[in-house]
């Protein structure tokens, strides 16, 4: 099948959806098929490496605002005599926005099945941007279904999206599908020693807590840091680590300050590849404390790299993490709870293993194999009816 998937954001940009994308087109590339993503441009030098196994275009783009890290791309009309050229069979966006728009527009003249991925709940979004919150989800939901009912296929990561996504008023049939994880690439140390000698290597204590992602308002980040001024005061070996960046970061370091806790949390920035990879290695327990998760990827990278999750009860989170066997799911804003729940993995070496042991194992319904062989089988599908 020749296949053109669609997305606002790829690497370089760090975030979940441009390596579920990245990973989709790797795999489904590998399994023989011609696949071209149709992506935006930020002007980075370290955008212009072509991938080896699949056709990229970077379309023109500016940047969102309050989000320079994030672009929004604008229509061209070149971008459609790039997508005629490639003559795709099936067209997959993963984004409602400008460029989801060209994947409809290609859609409509070329007369070929759109398949639309929908990622993230919009509406826990709009209430830290807007004081009147109703309009702005009416408005969300409307936009919404608009989008979706013009593809032929809607996925959605989690049972939790989907329902929300038939609430906007989508009426295009709508699946379950998760995102995927490379569990060869991300995969627990290979023993005590190995996990030892990464903790020295990368300066971690006995006792690691992680948290991966955007460092932003809206996944609750001191949340955590409360829960750490807790667990410190009991775990004096224990430590947070935070993988990542965002416009958060000052505050929370402020905040690491006034709880006394400064020299208990560290900011490590963003790290890529065999870095990140090593970092999850050399801890012990992944935190979020975020409230507004569909099928966050750095949850299930930490899982497959043997980590117990201590996260919390909403939206997509109880559908990953199963409570009392591979983590624990804890009420919203409670520090006192993720504290709690972190003592008790740290205070018992023989629960901590048993839950990191299924943490991996439940892993393996995320591989980037298996879930390629779910859009491959869609796409056949569409085709044929």
């Amino acid at each position: 099948m020749r296949i053109a998937l669609f997305t606002d954001t790829f690497p370089p940009q760090v975030n979940g959806v441009a390596n579920v994308v990245k990973s989709s087109a790797e795999v489904l590339a590998g399994r023989g098929h011609d696949v071209h993503v149709f992506t935006v441009a930020s002007g980075r030098s370290d955008e212009n490496s072509p991938p080896e196994k699949f056709g990229l275009t970077r379309i023109f783009s500016m940047p969102f605002f309050g989000y320079p890290n994030e672009r929004f791309s604008l229509p061209l009309a070149w971008t459609l005599r790039k997508i005629k050229s490639f003559r795709p069979d099936i067209i997959h966006a993963h984004t409602p926005f400008a460029i989801g728009w060209e994947a409809v527009l290609s859609k409509k003249i070329l007369g070929v099945p759109l398949v639309g991925t929908h990622h993230t709940f919009f509406d826990h979004y709009l209430k830290h941007i807007y004081a009147d919150y109703g309009w702005a989800k009416k408005l969300s939901s409307k936009y919404v279904a608009a989008y979706y009912n013009r593809c032929d296929l809607v996925t959605s990561p989690t049972i939790s999206l989907a329902d929300s996504l038939e609430s906007c008023g989508v009426s295009s049939r709508i699946i379950v599908v998760p995102n995927s994880v490379d569990t060869d690439f991300f995969k627990p140390a290979a023993d005590k020693k190995e996990k030892e000698r990464l903790k020295r290597q990368l300066g971690f204590s006995k006792n690691v807590l992680v948290y991966m992602g955007r460092v932003s308002y809206e996944k609750s980040i001191d949340m955590a840091i409360r829960a750490m001024s807790v667990i410190a005061k009991k775990s004096p070996e224990a430590t947070f680590v935070i993988i990542g960046g965002g416009p958060e970061r000052e505050k929370l370091e402020i905040l690491t300050k006034r709880l006394g806790v400064e020299k208990k949390v560290r900011f490590m920035g963003f790290l890529y590849g065999r870095e990140l990879a090593q970092a999850l290695q050399a801890s012990d327990i992944f935190v979020t404390a975020s409230k507004s998760e569909n099928f966050p990827l750095s949850v299930i990278e930490a899982m497959a790299s043997g980590l117990p999750i201590v996260a919390v009860s909403a939206l997509g989170l109880p559908e990953i993490v199963e409570d009392g066997r591979s983590g624990f799911l804890v009420s919203p804003d409670r520090p006192e709870e993720i504290a709690d729940r972190v003592l008790k993995l740290f205070n018992n070496e023989t629960l901590l293993e048993k839950y990191s042991s299924a943490s991996r194992e439940l892993s393996n319904r995320y591989s980037k194999g298996g879930i390629a062989l779910i859009h491959e089988k869609n796409y056949e599908d569409l085709l044929i009816s």
